[in-house]
């Protein structure tokens, strides 16, 4: 840290007591010529937060300064990494600034776009469809997002607890073009086994489903989804939308090495089937794969224009051009 630099008692207070001199030295560092100036003005702002907010104490100046000024050395460095054309990762901006940063929102507070974003507004898009959906064809269910912790968490749950049924539904926001593949099928199986009823919704024309009979094999599924999906990965990648494709394959990949010892059997039904037999409170014990068009023609059915549309824009525009003004892509909605 250099000498020149005043950064008050209060903030040395708060670096001596939780051993924050690496994190500062790095933050001055980042901040360069402004970092006196970026001090000033967090400093102010502390004080008018405290001023202001009654919940705020004193004693916390040194907390909200060092906060301020390590969110805006994380901003820089998201932007001196994009100027390199690096990504900038959770991981780094922990380690160089000390903050536990919301990569969509410190990207955005960077005037960027975070990769991240746009798979969250996908996400978010078929999750906000797919309840419109379920809500319009039955009365009396409830849903609930899984909490993210050991092993597999499905996208949503859907539980009727008069009948006594529930099913697991996953969200699979892609371009149409993108492979829906044996990797994201054993994904299927698995919540299959756990729940007794998968239901795969997907925004791809393209799908390996078709290949196999009414009844699929994990192992054949493993091997024949390995072998498929490092010819995609090997491929060579010009356009944005063939890295990410290869990144989608290599992440299937990862998921069939690791359940190559896998040894399930699992019956595939379509939607038509499933709906049915929830209607009369049985749901098919099975895997239910329905593709973009599909689901979209579910939608409509229903009078669900508004939500079709988003669906097909989904599938339709690449990842750069994708927006909307009323769902969120900052986070995941739960």
């Amino acid at each position: 840290m250099s000498g020149k630099l005043t950064i008050g008692t209060a903030l040395k207070k708060h670096v001596r007591k939780y051993t924050l001199n690496g994190k500062l030295n790095s933050i001055t560092s980042l901040l360069g010529a402004e970092a006196q100036n970026v001090i000033d003005w967090a400093y102010s702002e502390a004080k008018r937060r405290v001023a202001e907010n009654p919940d705020e104490k004193e004693s916390d100046i040194g907390k909200i300064v060092f906060d301020l000024i390590s969110n805006e050395a994380a901003i820089i460095l998201v932007k001196q990494n994009h100027a390199k054309g690096k990504l900038t990762t959770k991981s780094e901006v922990r380690a160089k600034t000390g903050q536990k940063a919301e990569m969509p929102v410190l990207y955005r507070e960077a005037g960027l776009r975070h990769p991240q974003e746009a798979r969250n507004l996908r996400h978010n898009i078929f999750h906000e469809a797919f309840l419109a959906l379920i809500k319009h064809l039955f009365n009396g269910i409830t849903t609930s997002v899984p909490s993210t912790g050991e092993g597999l968490t499905p996208d949503l749950i859907v539980e009727h607890k008069d009948q006594g049924w529930l099913i697991s539904v996953e969200y699979k926001g892609y371009r149409s073009l993108t492979l829906l593949s044996e990797s994201e099928i054993l994904k299927g199986m698995r919540y299959q086994a756990v729940y007794g009823t998968a239901w795969l919704v997907t925004s791809t024309t393209k799908s390996v489903k078709d290949l196999y009979g009414k009844t699929i094999n994990s192992k054949e599924l493993i091997d024949n989804g390995l072998s498929r999906l490092k010819q995609i990965y090997r491929r060579r990648a010009y356009t944005s939308e063939q890295r990410e494709n290869r990144g989608i394959a290599k992440k299937g990949v990862t998921h069939l090495e690791k359940q190559s010892d896998l040894d399930m059997k699992c019956r595939l039904f379509s939607a038509e089937e499933l709906l049915e037999s929830m209607k009369i409170g049985k749901p098919v014990k099975g895997l239910v794969i329905t593709t973009g068009f599909e689901f979209i023609e579910l939608l409509k059915n229903a009078g669900l224009e508004g939500e079709a549309d988003n669906v097909l824009r989904v599938m339709k525009l690449p990842t750069a051009s994708l927006h909307s003004d009323k769902i969120t892509s900052v986070r995941l909605i739960e």
